[in-house]
């Protein structure tokens, strides 16, 4: 199937291919690398790859994917377990739905459902039931906030990802690697690229921002004063030896509320900088180091040092086909 019906939800969902299984290799093998027991016939169609779902401890003796779900629910239950998300994201998958998993190289995937998920016994790999897909490597660099969802601490199997712009980027790229119109893309989330850009990647782009042109430097792991509940995203110090000024940022998307520039008087009373990226700021004339970061700073950023920032954001103007040209 071709050109998706553009009135279609597609959900996009993160998926780590970990089962109970000693032979993890082999578990990614068997799904992603087609080193499965289907004939060349159906690999050659494309019914070869599939992400898995554990549970092969269960018994049942159809491919019937409702009576596998039953059947690990009332063993789940019977052993006053909880149950894992991942069996309901398998039950409430669809053809067109998205997931984004990786392999033991760290290198992520993209896959497009081509099946509703069916039983599938095999006790070696651990695997209860597949849902078959159409996959295709992408690489190592993914958006921010893909690649947290990956790494975040107890994230579980499964996460559903929810940001639009994610969700269109997931389309663009399925398309684009796959080389054909499944899904329509819906460019009208967009304006130009620095004002759609997600959470992680504007927060990247204005670090990058203060430490290339404003000559800072990030201090890695920094945190903001636990005496505050104000959130900053990272602590910064100047480059110039015989200048030496320390900074913090924050940074906030077009859809977030303005910001309250004396909320920061804690850290301009203790030598700060304070820089600030919002769609607004107010009683900014309140305070002598308060610094706002206007977009129109930032387009002009994007334009003259697109060539060494990160792919994360830069890929994202494929996506909203912005362009930024010399005219801009």
């Amino acid at each position: 199937m071709e050109n998706n019906n553009s009135d279609e939800k597609v959900y996009v969902t993160r998926i780590n291919l970990k089962t109970a299984t000693d032979h993890r290799k082999e578990l990614i093998d068997f799904c992603l690398n087609g080193k499965n027991e289907f004939t060349d016939d159906e690999k050659a169609q494309g019914k070869a790859q599939f992400l898995a779902i554990g549970w092969s401890c269960v018994d049942f003796e159809s491919d019937d994917f409702s009576v596998f779900y039953n059947t690990v629910v009332e063993y789940v239950h019977g052993q006053k377990r909880r149950l894992n998300p991942a069996l309901n994201i398998f039950n409430e998958a669809r053809v067109n739905d998205l997931f984004w998993t990786r392999d033991l190289d760290g290198v992520y995937w993209i896959c497009r459902v081509t099946e509703p998920a069916k039983a599938y016994s095999n006790k070696d790999l651990d695997i209860g039931a597949v849902l078959p897909i159409e996959a295709y490597k992408f690489g190592l660099e993914v958006p921010g906030q893909i690649k947290a969802s990956f790494n975040r601490p107890n994230g579980g199997i499964t996460e559903k990802i929810k940001n639009i712009n994610i969700i269109e980027y997931s389309k663009f790229m399925f398309n684009t690697l796959s080389g054909k119109n499944y899904y329509d893309i819906n460019l009208n989330i967009a304006n130009n690229v620095i004002e759609n850009l997600p959470d992680f990647e504007l927060e990247e782009l204005v670090i990058s921002y203060l430490q290339i042109v404003k000559g800072y430097y990030l201090l890695s792991n920094s945190i903001a004063n636990k005496s505050t509940t104000v959130k900053i995203e990272c602590q910064l110090i100047s480059r110039d030896v015989n200048n030496v000024k320390k900074a913090v940022v924050q940074v906030k998307g077009p859809k977030a509320n303005e910001l309250n520039a004396s909320e920061f008087k804690a850290f301009e009373d203790e030598g700060y900088y304070i820089y600030l990226y919002a769609p607004g700021v107010k009683k900014l004339e309140e305070m002598r180091n308060v610094i706002q970061i206007t977009t129109e700073e930032l387009q002009e950023f994007y334009r003259e040092y697109k060539a060494i920032l990160p792919e994360s954001i830069t890929q994202f103007e494929n996506l909203f086909n912005i362009g930024f040209s010399d005219k801009n």
